[in-house]
C-alpha cells in the first residue's frame, strides 16, 4: 500500500509529533507513507497549494471535514484495503478547506462530529492508518 498524507503546516506540538512519527514507523513495514507538508496561509492560498499538490497525483482521495462520513476502524480498513492505488488524504489547516479542495475527494472522511486542530487530526489519522492495516493482516492491535 501506498499512502501521502496532504496536511497543512507543521506539528508544534512534539507529543503529538512524536505520536505520529511512532506510526508512520509502525506503518513502515505494510505501507510506505508520504508527508507532504503545505505551509499555513489564508484557506485560499492552502487551497490552491493543495489542488496543486493533488493535480500531481493519481489515486483514491481522501479529504477529511467535519462533515465528511463516518466509518469505525473495520469500516475504515475495509474501504481502503480494498482499493488498488495510492490513497491520498488532506488534512486542513485552523480555518478549514475552501469548497473546491473539498470536491477533488472520492470521499470526505469525518473522524468524528468534533472538532480538533489539524495536528491532532494528522495524529488520529496515522493511528488509524496503522490501525486499519492490522485489522486487514488479521494482526492484534485491534481488539
Amino acid at each position: 500500500m501506498i499512502f501521502k498524507i496532504i496536511a497543512v503546516g507543521k506539528i508544534k506540538n512534539k507529543a503529538l509529533a512524536d505520536g505520529v512519527e511512532t506510526f508512520l514507523k509502525r506503518l513502515s513495514p505494510y505501507a510506505k507513507t508520504e508527508i507532504e507538508e503545505i505551509r499555513d496561509g489564508t484557506p485560499e492560498s492552502e487551497g490552491k497549494k493543495i489542488l496543486d499538490a493533488l493535480s500531481r497525483e493519481k489515486g483514491f482521495v481522501i479529504i477529511l471535514s467535519e462533515e465528511g462520513e463516518e466509518f469505525s476502524s473495520i469500516q475504515f480498513s475495509q474501504k481502503i484495503s480494498g482499493l488498488n492505488c495510492k490513497i491520498i488524504m488532506v488534512i486542513g489547516g485552523p480555518y478549514g478547506l475552501i469548497p473546491e479542495v473539498k470536491k477533488c475527494g472520492d470521499i470526505l472522511l469525518a473522524l468524528s462530529r468534533m472538532t480538533f486542530t489539524h495536528e491532532m487530526a494528522r495524529f488520529f489519522l496515522t493511528e488509524q492508518l496503522y490501525r486499519s492495516v492490522m485489522i486487514a493482516k488479521g494482526k492484534k492491535y485491534h481488539n
